[in-house]
């Protein structure tokens, strides 16, 4: 049946603090009871003074409704699709007979978010709203109608990024009878369709007791022991407990740049009068950080572990432990910026869904991870966010601004789909988006010049790469149309898939032939003079001869490190692997020289940076994209969509020694065991469900 028939939406006055919508109803213990809650932006429902369920910053993230693009700081003209979503609880075992008390929290989350103005004013409105409808047994139905009433919680402010300030002077508690009623609700009209949330919501995951470190004068320090995001939890024992959260401790403080974006913007919590409270923490904020110090009296210290309800579905051991380190590493980085159905490029800092990060990482994510329904939360986000009209892909989504270009970002409504579909062999999801790609493709011929990808938006950004060690030196337009000529055959291998036709083989030769006219030397064979992973774009898209191939790999033989952004980094990994010296690849990933990533395992990072010598932030997962090779290049894996049948043909690898590793994979377990010697590969291969392995014996086989 459909939800909300009846329900209306509700909304407080604008202020601060966080209200509370008040809602009184009969009821009978044990009385089977549903209830369907949204609300705009975070929600917490308590019934009877007891919270309902233990997830966090709900309901997902979504692009609620349409803006004044003009407050941006690039202003853009675009007619995006909006959604909300809602989540359905069972109540029954909070109900009791007679008057029950129904409380809903609101917290301004992204859709009131009004204080970080980087990309300008983002927010979607002053007003917070919720809309719940109870279903009981018989169809009887309780339901936000307008009649509710506003009380003032103990939540006086509340920031995604600066953090949340509570106060408990003159807070009762969440049970009947113990609220200041201050107003009454306005009812709201909210056009936009509902969505029942299928992707995870937040949790705590895990708690870490952290170490006591030091002392900033009247400030004791912590240390969580590793980079995570999630809230301080903790006892106060004065009238006054001020926390603060930072990824780098220098000179035995906590120095905040690199989390807070070298600005003001420091996630800071504060607690007024909640001695008598029990253990506090922040309700509608997270923060990231490994430090944190603590101003005033307080005990019984936890950190709590929150991220998005995803597992890890994958271990990788070897006698390599740089890459040990870095596939953990980036297994805790992608997790702590799961949150809320959006794949972030931070913790901290921005928090946004950026379309080139998360096209980098989706496949690595849900090879490793139990992303699935995740990730087509935020497909639908991708195709939200794209311009009704043009076809033009925003760069974050759900959009609230950020930076990127019109290939390396924009391909997202293409790359993430198919690895969604490569991983869980689902083509329902290219057919639900295919039309997508087919605008988004058509909008980037408009940006092309002589065959070139050389604009996007005016006003706004047109990047090729990013975070290059050195200044970029890549051309944009030679980035931007290598990933316009991949998605084109991308979609025509999608098309076949789900029984379309589309031919973009005149638009795809036209732009290679451009590519090697603006970028390519006859008498040395190199793309850009082989700048910065050139030649492995060349190669990746059949561009370029031998000489181009024998190139790549001497440079990177030699150098045995990345000159390499976000993007370079896995066009290189992927083109050596192609070309058969995955050795190179483990030689350039287990140095520990800057920049590489065992410079960063070298200088204790829990986490995958930013940048390659710690400029920004310490938990980006986009350089960490390459760790897909893992199960490509170091296990020698192919398989179908799916992986429902997969091929496994180990090489041997210097530098390794061993690799143990458990992947889930299809409906399946597979179990690696290799262990390389005297130039020969030892392998022992297990599997477990339903999923079929044959083993091709290579050169370097040992039985």
């Amino acid at each position: 049946m459909k939800p909300f028939i009846h329900a209306k939406w509700v909304s407080a006055e604008e202020s601060d603090f966080a209200p509370i919508i008040l809602k009184k109803f009969n009821a009978v213990k044990g009385e089977r009871a549903v209830i369907n809650i949204s609300g705009l932006g975070f929600y917490e429902l308590f019934i009877n003074g007891e919270r309902v369920g233990e997830d966090f910053y709900k309901p997902a993230v979504s692009d609620y409704a349409p803006r004044d693009f003009s407050r941006y700081t690039y202003p853009l003209s675009d007619k995006t699709s909006h959604r909300v979503y809602y989540n359905s609880y069972d109540i029954t075992k909070y109900l009791k007979s007679g008057e029950n008390t129904l409380a809903v929290m609101l917290g301004k989350g992204y859709y009131c978010q009004k204080k970080r103005l980087a990309e300008g004013d983002t927010s979607f409105g002053e007003r917070l709203r919720c809309m719940f409808e109870i279903t009981f047994r018989g169809n009887r139905k309780v339901y936000s109608d307008g009649r509710e009433k506003v009380a003032e919680s103990f939540i006086k402010s509340d920031n995604l990024f600066y953090g949340e300030t509570q106060d408990f002077s003159d807070f009762a508690g969440f049970s009947s009878g113990c609220f200041k009623v201050v107003s009454n609700v306005k009812v709201e009209e909210y056009p936009e369709k509902l969505y029942r949330q299928r992707c995870p919501s937040d949790g705590i995951i895990r708690k870490i007791k952290p170490i006591f470190i030091g002392t900033d004068g009247n400030r004791k320090i912590y240390d969580a022991g590793e980079e995570i995001s999630g809230v301080v939890a903790l006892k106060t024992l004065s009238d006054k407990v001020i926390v603060r959260h930072g990824e780098k401790l220098e000179n035995g403080k906590i120095n905040f740049d690199t989390s807070s974006g070298y600005s003001d913007q420091i996630s800071t919590d504060i607690y007024l009068n909640a001695q008598s409270c029990g253990k506090v923490f922040p309700i509608f904020n997270w923060s990231g950080f490994r430090y944190f110090d603590v101003e005033g009296e307080a005990e019984d210290i936890e950190v709590f572990v929150i991220h998005s309800r995803v597992r890890q579905t994958a271990t990788f051991e070897c006698g390599n432990k740089t890459l040990e380190w870095l596939f953990n590493a980036y297994i805790r980085t992608e997790l702590i910026n799961m949150h809320s159905g959006v794949p972030m490029d931070c913790p901290h800092r921005e928090r946004l869904g950026y379309t080139g990060d998360g096209q980098l990482t989706a496949e690595t994510a849900m090879l490793y991870l139990s992303g699935g329904s995740f990730y087509e939360k935020w497909i639908a986000d991708i195709a939200d966010c794209q311009d009704i009209s043009t076809g033009h892909i925003q760069h974050t989504a759900p959009f609230f601004g950020g930076g990127g270009g019109p290939g390396g970002w924009g391909s997202a409504i293409v790359e993430v789909p198919y690895a969604y579909y490569k991983v869980c062999g689902d083509k329902r999801i290219l057919r639900k988006y295919y039309r997508n790609m087919l605008r988004y493709l058509d909008c980037i011929e408009g940006f092309c010049e002589n065959n070139l990808v050389v604009k996007e938006r005016d006003g706004g950004w047109c990047l090729g790469d990013w975070c290059t060690p050195e200044d970029v030196a890549i051309p944009e337009p030679f980035v931007n149309t290598y990933y316009y000529v991949k998605s084109m055959r991308q979609v025509e291998k999608i098309a076949e898939i789900i029984g379309e036709k589309v031919d973009y083989s005149k638009e795809t030769e036209r732009c290679l032939a451009a590519m090697k006219r603006e970028y390519y030397d006859e008498k040395s064979g190199d793309f850009c003079g082989g700048i910065q992973a050139a030649n492995a774009f060349a190669i990746l898209i059949g561009l370029g001869d031998e000489r181009t191939k024998k190139n790549l790999i001497g440079k990177y033989s030699e150098t045995k490190t990345l000159d390499t952004g976000m993007f370079g980094t896995d066009v290189l990994a992927e083109a050596l692997v192609t070309l058969g010296r995955t050795d190179i690849l483990v030689e350039i990933l287990s140095g520990d020289k800057k920049p590489s990533l065992g410079y960063m395992k070298a200088n204790g990072a829990t986490t995958i940076w930013e940048g390659w010598s710690g400029y920004g932030s310490m938990a980006h997962p986009m350089q960490g994209a390459c760790v897909k090779q893992f199960l490509y290049g170091l296990l020698g894996v192919s398989g179908d969509a799916g992986f429902k049948n997969i091929t496994v043909k180990p090489e041997f690898i210097d530098n390794l020694g061993y690799i143990k590793a458990k992947i889930k994979l299809g409906g399946g377990v597979v179990k690696f065991d290799y262990v390389y010697e005297n130039g020969r590969v030892k392998a022992n291969i297990e599997k477990k469900g339903d999923i079929n392995v044959k083993l091709i014996k290579g050169d370097t086989y040992a039985e």
